[in-house]
């Protein structure tokens, strides 16, 4: 089969506002490509974007140069350009497409794939895709920077702001006190807000298919970072394959379906009703639905939206439990083994009901054939700890992103274990470029085969795989803003080398990026501000503050970040209450002290020292209240006592009293 995909930026209106997209074809999502087992498909793709490209054909075992990842793979296709991937089809299975390049499966650079069997059954169900994404009409590049930055307003739109006054009513203060106790971060659902979430591009979507017709679902989830929950008005679900792969059948009511991953679903078009079937994002502050059926619309239960602070309580007293036990055993915890149940999901988050709000459904997930590993062949286990700082907006494995540590390193007719240790409060959804994997789940030689496995906060998954590739191949956490943070490693098969063209260009693939924002305070009584550019390890900050009058203080400072807790300092700091003259060279470090206090120690060029602390707390989802603390051995102490009420992502209205500039009000600008 041959197609040619032409991708292009077009306005989309989703929403209610147009705004810029990227089609296939016209069309978003892009066309649904259809394959037999056995056929060679041939994609010219051509790229009339002003930006490069690539495509990923997702699950679908090809040649390694033909899998689409930007200098790992493949050369972007440059503006105005084309290129064709071409490879033998040898697979059956629902599966899907989308950009590795940048931010731009965001902005609707996907689309499905239908693999029928060579040798299909004469009863076969119909075909219809349910392809689920999330939508933003803000640019992908805007909400990374708001990650970076840390702003509160994707969880104050989400409803799922975590507060003061929220963990009163809740009675979980006393979680709440470990948690500051120990400086954690507070858990959270989900990372964004979004606008809309769709089906096959819409928010809404009406399956045509006459009554009494059995139906093959094929639900793909091609969203950027949104988990669903998807359940039928119909009754329990008929899954019949995850990944492409057949399964056993099995019925749910709920089934969680992870970042990438793609589970078939068998339904009956109903006589005389519209059933729903729905896709509820895991943080429960939007839906998607398509409607089976013709007729009076009988509409799916609600899943049972979360209980934040519960979760937070959970999570954080289960990461509390691990730091404890690690300070026991410094030594490091157990390995499992193969031969125990290893895909452990942490504390279940329900907000009460478990049924409501299950785990991923993996432990009842069984092969009709098996999926055992060659029995002779040598055993690799690679232990990935997952690792990242919420705050920071840093995902990474083992401490260390991409650039930092890019290569596993594996070798051909090995078997490899994958053992992954989720040491963060999210989850994240890891995919295998070029192998299927088993989720050893218990299921023993019957253990599901998948190329995308969610691994559930503070829990172990293992995965394992015959390596029977070679080159490089890409392995990563599938929610777009964790990858393209650093959650990433290069599979490299030891013995073989990619094309010299794709390793001259290599570089690319582990650059790290700048971010920069500037948050500006303008008063009555005095302006403040902080201008900063950051990268995953580095920051460079100017602050200042001023009395509107001749009194100021202003610090350019360069700080190298260790871990969340400690980063060191250096910089150049003028003051006017200094004499004769007023700039010095300062060095130091900044640590995260109990209860979330932030400070930073400096000696400067003179002798002299200063210490500032600072915390701010939310008190409502919208009021916050901080403080800043600073002794200076030069200039003594000054203090300040700030309210502020956030209006939007850009605007707050603020309050301060500060012991030298006295009382005022104003704004608080954020760009």
């Amino acid at each position: 089969m041959e197609y040619t995909l032409v991708v292009d930026r077009q306005l989309r209106n989703i929403t209610g506002n147009p705004v810029q997209a990227i089609t296939i074809n016209g069309q978003l999502p892009g066309p649904t490509l259809e394959f037999v087992e056995g056929d060679y498909a041939v994609m010219h793709v051509v790229n009339r974007m002003p930006k490069p490209i690539t495509i990923h054909w997702h699950g679908l075992l090809v040649p390694n140069n033909m899998d689409g990842v930007p200098y790992v793979n493949n050369a972007p296709i440059m503006p105005g350009h084309s290129f064709t991937y071409e490879f033998p089809i040898r697979q059956a299975g629902t599966y899907w497409y989308h950009s590795h390049f940048g931010l731009q499966e965001q902005y609707g650079l996907s689309g499905p794939i239908i693999i029928h069997p060579r040798q299909p059954s004469p009863d076969a169900p119909a075909d219809q895709i349910i392809m689920l994404s999330d939508w933003n009409d803000e640019r992908p590049e805007e909400t990374m920077r708001k990650l970076k930055r840390g702003n509160e307003g994707f969880a104050i739109r989400t409803g799922n702001a975590q507060t003061l006054t929220g963990a009163i009513e809740a009675g979980t203060m006393g979680s709440v006190f470990r948690r500051n106790l120990y400086s954690l971060i507070n858990a959270e659902v989900s990372d964004i807000a979004y606008d809309a979430v769709i089906t096959n591009g819409a928010t809404e979507w009406y399956l045509d298919q006459p009554a009494g017709r059995k139906v093959r679902l094929r639900v793909i989830n091609g969203s950027a970072s949104s988990y669903f929950y998807l359940n039928y008005a119909g009754g329990p679900m008929e899954v019949i394959a995850a990944d492409g792969q057949d399964l056993e059948p099995v019925k749910l009511d709920r089934l969680l379906i992870a970042v990438a991953e793609t589970y078939d679903i068998l339904v009956t078009v109903p006589h005389g009703r519209s059933l729903e079937f729905r896709a509820t994002n895991f943080d429960g502050s939007n839906h998607t639905s398509s409607w089976i059926g013709h007729g009076t619309k009988v509409p799916a239960p609600d899943i049972e939206r979360p209980n934040i602070y519960r979760y937070a309580a959970r999570m954080s007293d289960q990461m509390i439990k691990g730091i404890k036990m690690r300070r026991r055993h410094p030594q490091g915890m157990h390995m499992p083994d193969a031969d125990t149940i290893t895909t452990i999901e942490g504390p279940v988050f329900t907000g009460g009901n478990v049924e409501q709000r299950p785990p991923a459904p993996y432990q009842q997930l069984r092969s009709p054939v098996s999926t055992a590993l060659p029995a002779h062949a040598p055993t690799r286990v690679v232990k990935l700890t997952l690792t990242g700082d919420m705050k920071r907006y840093v995902w990474s494995m083992n401490g260390k992103t991409l650039n930092q540590d890019a290569y596993i390193r594996i070798r051909k007719g090995e078997n490899v274990r994958f053992v992954m240790i989720n040491k963060t409060m999210m989850r994240h959804p890891m995919h295998l470029h070029g192998h299927f994997f088993r989720v050893v789940n218990g299921q023993g030689d019957y253990s599901p085969l998948k190329h995308t496995v969610d691994v559930a906060p503070m829990s172990t998954t293992m995965i394992e795989f015959a390596a029977n590739e070679e080159k490089d191949w890409f392995f990563h956490c599938h929610i777009l803003y964790h990858l393209e943070s650093g959650m990433a490693r290069i599979v490299h098969y030891e013995g073989t080398q990619v094309s010299p063209e794709i390793q001259a260009i290599r570089y690319k693939a582990l650059q790290d990026l700048w971010y920069a924002w500037a948050d500006i305070s303008l008063q009555t009584n005095m302006n403040t501000g902080t201008v900063l550019t950051r990268n995953n390890r580095n920051d460079l900050a100017l602050t200042w503050e001023s009395d509107w009058n001749d009194d100021y203080q202003a610090t350019l400072g360069y700080y190298r970040y260790h871990n969340r807790f400690f980063s060191g300092f250096v910089g150049v700091n003028t003051d006017s209450g200094l004499a004769p003259d007023r700039t010095r060279a300062v060095a130091g470090f900044y640590y995260l002290l109990p209860f979330k206090i932030n400070s930073l120690l400096w000696a400067d060029d003179r002798g002299n020292g200063r210490i500032t602390l600072d915390r701010e707390v939310m008190i409502t989802d919208r009021f916050f209240a901080g403080f800043e603390y600073e002794y200076d051995s030069f200039s003594k102490s000054e203090y300040v006592i700030e309210f502020n009420y956030w209006y939007s992502d850009f605007l707050s209205f603020t309050a301060s009293y500060h012991n030298e500039y006295k009382g005022g009000v104003g704004v608080s600008l954020r760009f």
